[in-house]
């Protein structure tokens, strides 16, 4: 899959756009039918994504990396949140256009193609629980903490990636020193607490708890951080790509009024982050 930052002049394309935040089920399945119309036609797939507004719950690497065995041709990335059918038509060449049943364009897009002379197929949503899936959907059971929920919605963990940072050291105070993530500033957090997760690190998966907030117990900075305490995990990962998928809210943030108790907490909580993530282990089977 070629990719590039901005819309770029083509021809003969099978085309689709949109600001696919979320990257849900029903995405997934757009970008796989535009693959497949590409592929069926002799054209060239290219989606285009738009830039979202404010905080993402998923950023352009985040989009790639899940759009990237989709078997699109070319993922093209726009700094505009919005685009004129007419030019992307032109610009692209596009001979086919591929839309969701439910986008909020729809008669706009087959007005457009009818001029221009291109075909439209239209992709059937996807639905959970009888509802149709849309990007508001996973947004509600993200900020409900219901994280089972967003993977059911999305075929996929929320997750964040970044760089790991240094931090002040401060875990190893507690007997659990963590590798500090260093999200984009796009990103839209999780609501602060402790979450089971798991870490991928240069191919290789780790169970981890992390901690997504302040740290009222060991510093009074007023500031975010993200804090993965990998378990059973010992080597030095200070600069390396770190991916980190979120199953479940364990717990809220607490100020304890001494090292001894925030120790005692870090202990059940590494338990309930076990107990997590083995049940899930189990259940894939």
């Amino acid at each position: 899959m070629k990719k590039y930052n901005e819309i770029v002049r083509m021809e003969h394309t099978c085309a689709a756009y949109g600001t696919f935040d979320s990257v849900h089920r029903g995405h997934m399945k757009l970008a796989k039918e535009l693959a497949a119309q590409g592929r069926k036609r002799g054209l060239t797939s290219v989606l285009v994504i738009l830039s979202g507004e404010g905080k993402v719950l998923t950023t352009e690497t985040e989009k790639e990396y899940f759009l990237e065995d989709t078997g699109i041709d070319v993922l093209m990335f726009s700094t505009e949140r919005t685009v004129e059918i007419e030019s992307l038509i032109e610009t692209l060449g596009a001979e086919a256009l591929v839309i969701g049943e439910n986008h909020k364009e729809l008669s706009q897009v087959k007005n457009a193609a009818e001029k221009a002379g291109a075909e439209v197929v239209i992709c059937e949503g996807e639905k959970e629980d009888g509802e149709l899936i849309t990007t508001e959907l996973v947004k509600e059971a993200f900020e409900a903490c219901d994280f089972r929920r967003v993977e059911a919605l999305c075929g996929h963990p929320y997750i964040m990636t970044g760089k790991v940072m240094h931090g002040k050291a401060l875990g190893r105070t507690v007997g659990m020193p963590t590798a500090n993530l260093g999200a984009t500033d796009n990103k839209l957090m999780p609501p602060d607490g402790v979450y089971a997760t798991s870490v991928t690190i240069e191919g290789e998966h780790y169970k981890a708890m992390t901690n997504i907030g302040k740290r009222p117990s060991v510093d009074n900075f007023d500031y975010v951080t993200i804090e993965a305490f990998i378990l059973d995990f010992s080597r030095d990962i200070y600069g390396k790509d770190l991916l980190l998928e979120v199953y479940r809210y364990v717990r809220g943030v607490k100020k304890f009024d001494c090292l001894e108790d925030v120790q005692k907490q870090v202990q059940k909580d590494i338990q309930a982050v076990r107990d997590v993530l083995d049940a899930k282990i189990e259940a894939a089977g």
